[in-house]
């Protein structure tokens, strides 16, 4: 039996993406092995979304060539060959496919059952590596972490842990125990231009619902309590197909039993045409969480960034849930440092960010990357500028995360005091 090595630092697509390359390859006659010494084949699928994440995959790719066995293979996937194949073939002359190529697999091992016959329901899990970030807590979230242990004993109420892990840890954003992913759809219709997930994907294309709906139906089954519906548009699923992402919900929830719906991701133009048609969900605690990524505070930078300037509808949206929705996690990502931003921009972004009161915000550092319009746009802030709105950012950022912790854990105490 040939023996495969599969690892990732892909996304939550991609990793979906993983789990069906892990199956093709089993019921194909291959072993799945622990290490690439072991393996006769390496599959690597990859993230460039940014700068960072690309140098990640580089670094990856250039272990395994190290790692592998002299008389075996490394193939590398996922976003990386499209958005950057100039580096790629500097550091990698092999085997490389991207999503929309992925029958080059089939050539490749000779076989039998073909990987657009390959439907992944959750009956082969793997634990992937590689992906999940390695986390430094300081001396402060050691003893947070203790206490709300501690509180989790005394109250027997799990809630307390999970309000912890989510906001300092951001562990929903990753994998998590009863978490079960679903992809919806691949691609994306928004023509973001700094996006290079656009360069890689293409347009929005939606996975037939009756198969998500199986897929969706097993990981209830075998009893998981949170299920992530997951693509790079959750929001716009559907409109290719002729349906929508409220139509899918209104087929799942029924059949979800106990277990709780995340979104991931949903831009904000999306949860904001849907939202009247989803806040019964979201009051009622059956989504429980979502990513809605608004990027910049700035109308004249998200101008640039060919996004809508909705951010006071997103934030009128998000605080009404802040009141009526206490069991959501909101969750939104923001690019610090894009091309022309100037401080006002920022102090914009800033203001934004303490307004729109999302659990969770993720600081990221504009980069330049292949293909997309932003490369080309004048005004690229400096390096230095950028890492000094980074930190003031990420300062905001993490004080306003320690209120909101305070603020969840003592209505939680609250609650169980009055019960």
């Amino acid at each position: 039996m040939k023996k495969v090595y599969i690892e990732s630092n892909g996304c939550s697509v991609v990793r979906h993406d993983t789990q069906r390359y892990s199956k093709y390859f089993r019921v194909n006659g291959w072993e799945e092995v622990k290490t690439a010494k072991e393996a006769d084949l390496v599959l690597l699928t990859t993230c460039a979304v940014v700068q960072n994440t690309e140098d990640f995959s580089i670094k990856a790719v250039n272990r395994l060539k190290k790692e592998i066995r002299k008389d075996s293979e490394l193939i590398v996937g996922g976003c990386l060959p499209r958005i950057n194949s100039k580096r790629l073939s500097s550091e990698f002359n092999g085997f490389t496919f991207s999503k929309d190529e992925e029958d080059k697999l089939d050539k490749l091992i000779d076989a039998k059952i073909k990987i657009a016959d390959i439907f992944w329901n959750g009956d082969i899990f793997r634990e992937h590596s590689l992906g999940d970030p390695e986390l430094v807590y300081t001396k402060e979230q050691l003893n947070q972490l203790k206490l709300v242990e501690n509180l989790s004993k005394k109250f027997k109420d799990n809630n307390f842990l999970e309000i912890y892990n989510y906001l300092t840890k951001g562990r929903f954003m990753w994998k998590e125990d009863g978490l079960f992913e679903v992809k919806v759809a691949d691609g994306c219709n928004y023509r973001c231009s700094y996006c290079a997930t656009k360069n890689a994907k293409g347009n929005l294309k939606s996975r037939n619902p009756k198969k998500i709906i199986a897929e969706f139906k097993f990981g209830v089954e075998k009893g998981y309590s949170k299920i992530m519906l997951t693509g790079d548009e959750v929001g716009e699923f559907g409109i290719d197909i002729g349906t929508s992402l409220v139509k899918l919900l209104e087929k799942l929830v029924p059949i979800s039993g106990d277990s709780k719906i995340a979104l991931r991701y949903i831009s904000p133009e999306s949860l904001i045409r849907q939202y009247k048609d989803l806040e019964k969900y979201f009051k009622s605690g059956k989504i429980y969480y979502y990513c809605a990524s608004f990027q910049s505070g700035s109308s004249r930078i998200l101008k640039l960034m060919n996004r809508p300037n909705n951010i006071s509808q997103l934030t009128k949206i998000t605080s009404q849930m802040s009141r009526d929705c206490k069991n959501v996690y909101k969750h939104t990502q923001i690019i610090i440092g894009f091309p022309q931003e100037t401080e006002n921009d920022f102090v914009q972004t800033l203001k934004a960010i303490k307004d729109a009161d999302f659990e969770y915000v993720s600081i990221i550092k504009y980069s330049k990357r292949p293909g997309t319009k932003a490369a080309k746009m004048r005004g690229h802030i400096s390096e230095a500028v950028t890492n000094d709105r980074y930190k003031r950012a990420c300062e905001l950022v993490f004080g306003l995360r320690k209120e909101k912790l305070k603020t969840l854990i003592y209505e939680e105490l609250l609650k169980n005091i009055l019960k």
